[in-house]
């Protein structure tokens, strides 16, 4: 549930963490929810996410980049992140790994490990099984930690990010074997995603309407009004 956004947790919490809806009845985004459950898998390993993450995905797919918390190799070449008119933005390291957001990692980094994803077939299986319903209007729906749409050979598996100056994507296809991973350190950066899979993955994506991946009312109110907060 946790993995799939149906716990009934808010997204983020002000205070005690309780259920804003009865436990996997529907679909609501929380990273809340992806907090309890690093805290579920440090409390198994006894040490720290990012040391986890480290010894079992990092170091064996290569990714020598990557990293989920600030570090000085990161800072060395991390982009300062920009508003949607291209101001900067205070970087702010994340010294702390937090499983909802503290990701650091380049495209290269990333691209391995959606490639190891794609060569995992007990992996993609258990990603798409029993999916939940996010938007029937467009047969979203949502698998352990991706977005699913239905293609005709099979599922596709995307996701997008969403910090303060900087905006992600990254789409994988089982089907075909081919994937897209779009890093960007602006607020404006998902208005690259469409153009970007038509021009490298021609086909119907209906996730190109969801309500994720377009503005939101703040970076609509930067690029109209020139307010950009």
């Amino acid at each position: 549930m946790l993995l799939q956004h149906t716990a009934g947790l808010p997204n983020w919490a002000s205070g005690p963490l309780r259920f804003e809806g009865t436990p996997g009845t529907r679909w609501a985004y929380s990273g809340e929810g992806y907090v309890l459950l690093q805290r579920a898998v440090e409390a198994v390993m006894r040490r720290p996410l990012d040391e986890v993450m480290q010894e079992l995905v990092f170091t064996p797919l290569g990714m020598g980049r990557s990293s989920c918390r600030w570090t000085p190799q990161i800072g060395e070449h991390l982009l300062p992140g920009t508003k949607a008119k291209g101001s900067p933005r205070k970087v702010v390291p994340l010294q702390q790994p937090v499983a909802a957001f503290s990701l650091y990692t380049t495209v290269d980094d990333y691209a391995r490990f959606l490639i190891a994803l794609l060569r995992d077939p007990a992996l993609l299986a258990e990603t798409a099984d029993s999916p939940v319903d996010v938007d029937t209007r467009l047969n979203l729906r949502w698998g352990l930690g991706w977005g699913l749409e239905q293609a005709a050979d099979g599922a596709q598996l995307w996701q997008w990010g969403n910090n303060p100056g900087y905006r992600a994507f990254a789409l994988a296809m089982p089907g075909s074997g081919n994937g897209l991973v779009l890093l960007t350190n602006s607020d404006a950066g998902l208005k690259l995603v469409e153009p970007l899979v038509r021009a490298a993955l021609p086909g119907e994506h209906k996730f190109l309407r969801s309500r994720f991946l377009t503005a939101g009312a703040l970076d609509a109110l930067c690029e109209i009004l020139g307010v950009c907060l």
